[in-house]
């Protein structure tokens, strides 16, 4: 009775098997209906790539890099969790599949908070998988956190991949600025907006650092496009208006920053300027009702109390200057002090 057992035991081991293994006519269909399905993803022909890769799946149900691309359609069809899912099984029956973890990670940057997608991503490269994008998300991960030295590498990575890179161009930019590196700042601001020409964040940024360069009819040039690509770019306006004084524009410059605030009514950097442009036209009662605006808005900026000290000094208001320097060193402001010793 044992034996009998035994063998039915055996046999049905055995049948199994053989179940599992596909003929050679269903290997053949298997890789027809699965390379139709790549060509037609290669096509953008996604109804048809879908159709095939159900095909495909109703052969071998654990055929990876079907679920992979699967999901790649379903993603570009807008079916979100359909595409997780599908890259969720590629990785469950081939966890080599560096691929499958990229789109995976690529898929759920953005919407995933968790740090679950850098980490599929950053399991791509280690498989072997390396996507100039994926070393791009990686990089901002690293500026958010303050690892600006690690972004670095990772942007560098990215263009090296991929030589018309322009986010990674400008976010090494940003990094090189930091560093005072204004030249290879420059040097990628320049690459950035060469291979993506409507980028007016980009030539708003490139125009700063024309500033600290000294080059202010450049900077103006680029402000100037930045507005152009992006009307309501308020920073651009307020750079502008800025580099345009620094030239002795006044009337220009007061017009941009005028412009600034009005997009931005919050904007403090703009009113200060306003404010800065006012006094220098020698309208001190407009430049103190703007710097009365700013510090109502702003009751804890030292750096106001300051400059508004000097207006008042500049009208003969001595008291009243006094009272905001003192203001303006109770909150920190040390230059304050040099002020003070005028009241004394």
């Amino acid at each position: 009775m044992k034996h009998a057992i035994s063998t039915l035991i055996l046999i049905s081991v055995f049948s199994t098997l053989l179940n599992g293994q596909l003929s050679v006519r269903e290997k053949r269909d298997m890789d027809r209906f699965y390379n139709a399905g790549v060509e037609q993803l290669r096509e953008n022909d996604y109804i048809e790539a879908i159709t095939s890769f159900d095909e495909c799946l109703g052969i071998d149900s654990t055929h990876a890099k079907a679920y992979m691309n699967r999901g790649r359609v379903k993603a570009a069809l807008g079916d979100h969790e359909g595409a997780i899912n599908d890259l969720g099984q590629a990785i469950r029956f081939d966890q080599d599949l560096g691929e499958a973890f990229f789109y995976k990670g690529y898929f759920l940057y953005g919407k995933d908070t968790t740090s679950l997608p850098v980490e599929l991503l950053k399991a791509s490269i280690s498989k072997g998988f390396e996507m100039p994008q994926a070393h791009y998300l990686i990089g901002l991960e690293y500026l958010e956190s303050g690892e600006d030295d690690k972004a670095l590498i990772s942007f560098n990575k990215a263009i090296r991949q991929k030589d018309d890179f322009a986010l990674a161009y400008h976010e090494r930019a940003g990094i090189k600025r930091k560093m005072g590196d204004f030249n290879g700042a420059l040097y990628d601001y320049k690459s950035a907006v060469n291979y993506r020409e409507d980028f007016p964040v980009a030539f708003n940024n490139m125009g700063s650092v024309k500033i600290v360069l000294g080059d202010f009819e450049g900077a103006i040039q680029d402000f100037s496009t930045a507005i152009e690509q992006s009307s309501d770019l308020h920073l651009a306006y307020n750079n502008r208006g800025y580099a345009n004084y620094q030239l002795g524009n006044l009337d220009t410059a007061l017009e941009d920053f005028r412009k600034a605030i009005t997009l931005q009514p919050a904007f403090m950097e703009a009113k200060l300027n306003t404010a800065s442009v006012l006094t220098k036209l020698d309208q001190l009662d407009e430049s103190l009702a703007m710097l009365d605006q700013v510090i109502q808005e702003n009751p804890e900026e030292g750096e106001l109390y300051l400059n508004r000290g000097l207006v008042k000094e500049m009208k003969g208001e001595v008291i009243e200057a006094c009272n905001d320097w003192n203001k303006a060193l109770e909150l920190g402001e040390v230059q304050a002090s040099e002020y003070l010793k005028e009241c004394k």
